[in-house]
This record gives C-alpha cells, sequence and structure tokens, in this order.
C-alpha cells in the first residue's frame, strides 16, 4: 500500500512537471509569434511614412503601385487607408472607400472589413496625415500556427472582456465554431496577454492581446494514477501489476514529452533556416545599391554636364537615402550573423583611446552643423584584445543615436573613458530625451522602440543597439543604459576587458 501511494505521489508530480513544461512552451511560442507580427506591420508602416516623407504630393496611382509593392508578401493585411481630417484621400487595394469619413462608413468596434474583424492600427505620417492598416484579428495567432490536433483558442476584445473578437477549436482534424469551454478545461487553461505598441484608431489607446488557450497536453491523467491508490490500498496482491502499468503511463508521458521536443527542434531549425536565408537576402540587397551611389556621384561630379541646383538638392537627397539604406541593411546582416553566431571577429591589440578620439573626429561635421557641444574626458594608454572595426561601429552607432535625441543648439555630449580594475569602462552621456526607467532593460532587444510616436519622429529599425549588444557580448563585454526617465538624458556604458600584461 505504502509503494502505491508513494508511486501516485511520484506520477501526480511528474505530470504536474510536464504540463507546466507544455503550457510555458506554448506561451513562449505565442508572444513570439506576435512580436514578429507587430514587427511586420510596422515594416508596413515605416515603408508608407518614408514614402511621404520623400515627396510633397503623392498620386493615388503612386500610392496603389507603391502599396501593392509593399503587401506583396503581407496578402493578409486587408487594407490601407490615408486620413486627412479623418477623411479617406487613400485606400488600396479597396478603394470604394475614397472620399468617405472613416468613423462614418466604420461607425462600430471591432471594425468590419471586407467581411472580416479588423484592428485598426493608426500611425502619425505628418501634421496633417495618419496612416491606418487594417489586419483582421486571425493576423497574430492563425489556426495552422499551432502544432497541436486538439486545442481551443479564443482572442478576447480589450475594451469588452466578454466579445470574443476571434475563436478557433480543432479536434483531431475537424475546425468547429463557436468554441465553449467545459470547466475543467477552463481550469486547466492558460491566459496568454501581450501589450502591443500598436495604437488603436477606434480604441484610441494601444492594443493588448488577451487570448486564452487550452491544449490537450494540459490535462493530466490522474484518474490513472488514483487507480493505482485505490487498487494498492484495496488489493495489495496487484501491486506489481500496477507498477507495470505505472511504468507504461511513464514511458506514454516519456514519448509526449521526446516528441514535444521534436517538435521544438524542427521549429529552431526552420527559424535557423529563415534566419540563413534573410542573411543572404540582406546581403544580396546590398549588391544594386552600389551602382546607384555610383552613378549618383558621377551626376554630382558634372563630368556629363552642369546641374541645376534643384537637380544636385535632389541627388543629395537620393545620396543620403541609400547611406540610410546601406546602415539598415548591415544592422539586418550583422542582427542575424549574431543571431547564427557567425560573425566573425579581428581581434588584435588596440587602443581604445585612439579608437574614440577617430570616431567623434569622423561625427565632427555632423555635431558641428547640429551645433552639438561634445565634452571627451579620456584615460591614456587603454588598451585591450578587440576588433577595432566592429568597436569603432558601436560607438558610432551610440554617438549618432545620441545625436538625434538631443536638441539642436544646446546638446550636450559626454564621452568619457576610465580604467575599473580589469576592465576598461566607456560612459557616453547626453541630456536628451531621456528613456523611462521600465524600458532601460529592453532598448537592445532586437527591432523594440519606445513608442510609435518617437519611432517616427526619430526613425530607425531597432536593430543599432541590438548589433551593439551582441558585438559587446562577443567580445566578453556588457553594455547597458541608465536614465532618470523622460526629458532627463541617457548614459550608456560599455565594459570591455582589459589587455591582461603576460
Amino acid at each position: 500500500m505504502i509503494g502505491s501511494v508513494t508511486i501516485y505521489y511520484q506520477l501526480t508530480a511528474y505530470e504536474d512537471t510536464i504540463t507546466k513544461s507544455n503550457k510555458e512552451k506554448f506561451e513562449k511560442s505565442i508572444e513570439n509569434l506576435i512580436t514578429r507580427r507587430e514587427g511586420r506591420i510596422y515594416t508596413i508602416a515605416d515603408s508608407l511614412v518614408a514614402f511621404y516623407s520623400s515627396s510633397q504630393l503623392v498620386e493615388p496611382e503612386e500610392f496603389a503601385n507603391f502599396s501593392r509593392i509593399i503587401l506583396g508578401n503581407n496578402i493578409e493585411i486587408l487594407n490601407l487607408f490615408v486620413l486627412e481630417d479623418n477623411k479617406v484621400i487613400q485606400s488600396y487595394p479597396i478603394s470604394e472607400y475614397l472620399g468617405n469619413d472613416f468613423d462614418y462608413i466604420f461607425p462600430t468596434y471591432p471594425t468590419v472589413i471586407d467581411e472580416k474583424k479588423a484592428m485598426t492600427v493608426e500611425t502619425p505620417i505628418n501634421e496633417r496625415l495618419s496612416l491606418i492598416v487594417a489586419v483582421p484579428f486571425d493576423y497574430f495567432v492563425q489556426d495552422d500556427t499551432i502544432l497541436s490536433d486538439n486545442y481551443k483558442l479564443v482572442l478576447f476584445s480589450p475594451i469588452n472582456n466578454n466579445e470574443t473578437l476571434y475563436e478557433f477549436e480543432k479536434n483531431g482534424k475537424q475546425a468547429k465554431y463557436p468554441v465553449t469551454f467545459t470547466d475543467n478545461e477552463l481550469k486547466n487553461s492558460i491566459e496568454i496577454e501581450k501589450q502591443t505598441d500598436l495604437y488603436g484608431h477606434k480604441i484610441k489607446d494601444y492594443y493588448n492581446l488577451k487570448y486564452l488557450l487550452w491544449d490537450i497536453s494540459f490535462e493530466q491523467q490522474s484518474s490513472d494514477s488514483l487507480l493505482i491508490l485505490i487498487s494498492g490500498i484495496v488489493i495489495s496482491i496487484i501491486i506489481p501489476i500496477l507498477l507495470i502499468r505505472t511504468n507504461l503511463l511513464r514511458n506514454q508521458i516519456q514519448e509526449k514529452s521526446e516528441n514535444l521536443q521534436k517538435v521544438n527542434q524542427e521549429l529552431k531549425n526552420v527559424e535557423k533556416s529563415k534566419d540563413e536565408f534573410v542573411t543572404m537576402i540582406v546581403h544580396d540587397l546590398k549588391n544594386p545599391l552600389v551602382p546607384i551611389q555610383a552613378y549618383t556621384d558621377i551626376l554630382l561630379s558634372e563630368s556629363h554636364g552642369k546641374l541645376t541646383n534643384e537637380q544636385i538638392e535632389r541627388l543629395r537627397y537620393i545620396k543620403t537615402n541609400i547611406s540610410t539604406l546601406q546602415k539598415m541593411i548591415q544592422d539586418l546582416l550583422d542582427a542575424n550573423k549574431l543571431e547564427l553566431n557567425r560573425l566573425k571577429l579581428d581581434i588584435q591589440k588596440s587602443d581604445l583611446t585612439e579608437i574614440i578620439n577617430l570616431v567623434i573626429a569622423k561625427l565632427k561635421p555632423e555635431f558641428t552643423k547640429k551645433g552639438i557641444l561634445v565634452s571627451v574626458n579620456l584615460a591614456r594608454g587603454v588598451f585591450c584584445t578587440c576588433d577595432r572595426m566592429r568597436i569603432e561601429q558601436v560607438l558610432n552607432n551610440i554617438l549618432l543615436n545620441a545625436l538625434d535625441f538631443v536638441s539642436q543648439n544646446d546638446g550636450k555630449i559626454d564621452v568619457i573613458l576610465t580604467i575599473d580594475k580589469k576592465d576598461a569602462k566607456i560612459v557616453i552621456k547626453d541630456n536628451g530625451i531621456g528613456i523611462p526607467k521600465d524600458h532601460l532593460d529592453k532598448i537592445f532587444v532586437k527591432f523594440y522602440q519606445l513608442n510609435v510616436e518617437k519611432k517616427r519622429e526619430y526613425g530607425g529599425s531597432g536593430l543599432g543597439l541590438a548589433v551593439c549588444s551582441g558585438i559587446i557580448e562577443s567580445h566578453g563585454g556588457k553594455i547597458w543604459a541608465e536614465s532618470e526617465g523622460i526629458g532627463k538624458g541617457t548614459q550608456i556604458h560599455i565594459r570591455l576587458p582589459l589587455l591582461q600584461p603576460k
């Protein structure tokens, strides 16, 4: 009897562990999927905002052609709207909405577009115009993204917790609507809540995606374990048979766990293949920019004839945007190389003082143009073993960030290099807009932006600081940010191991 009781509790504890692990895997998988889908919407919005910023007047045909290209790999997007004083002045692919007041033709929430419940994600283009990206509520977690044959999923409204925006049930191979939960399923379900940076036109707030998920793997087979206990108490003679039964159950549970691990490994392999493909595509994207930049320089040299001031200004605008695009492509390439552990470093003895002075000298025209005061306090003869080019890349990125976020003519940036025990410590301090304290640990995450408004005002791909973090950590160092909050400036701290004497 004692043996049966012991086995019962051991089995129950083991099932609890497996169930908890399954719930954590599903929750992490869905959160990662939402983050990637959110990034796609950022990319679409950024592209259209940049398109409008490069032209004073956008004709409907131009908007349609550009939108067609942008949505080529994002067929799930329902529609793109451009509003002026809430009036639809551009609409793709559905043109019938043109000329109407947006809130008049879509009076309710959730918004129904093309017979589908939709999120209306709003992004400012400029002081007059705003962009709305309409996506269905199944855009983030679709019925084919959950690797299970028996589960139930419901997405609730962020403004009415009792209203269902999207639901799906899969039982074997059959899909069922609507979704209903038994009391036991509700007890064993998990709630996944993800706060996004996507601003809702209708709800006048940022979307909070709240899912309720139940999967068959969340259920415990406690009846079998209880049968072992009761049988052991009633007839102790059949304990050996029950032990065999227990071992079979344990093997089944182990098999399920191994299957889940196998599926997880397959997902990792797919993710790795995707990253390798992205790295290849991004690398190829750099090639067309080379002749574009070369021909731009040739035209600016006026070797083929004199140019008007307007032509020169536009060519310089093209050249500036080529440089911006090259940096974004390089950041994306470096970010993928870091994820795949393929970023090669040319490690050698280097003088950090010399590297910092060189980077500041190269950026001096940018500081002078904006009227920024740069104060330098560097210890001399600070040597470490590092990839000189990559450290220059990190410092250049951080200083350009500081340049973007300080005010013109009264901005100030301090660069300090000291020795702290066995480390070199670099501090880059500015008196810019600052960072909320609860966001300090997130700014080095790939594609992370503080919020939509600042993202639009200052631009950026959200990759630069993530790449910086990866480079510094590859050197065995550490990078972090400090700030007292909005309006109180920011400090970026970098630690690198010093060159140790032999």
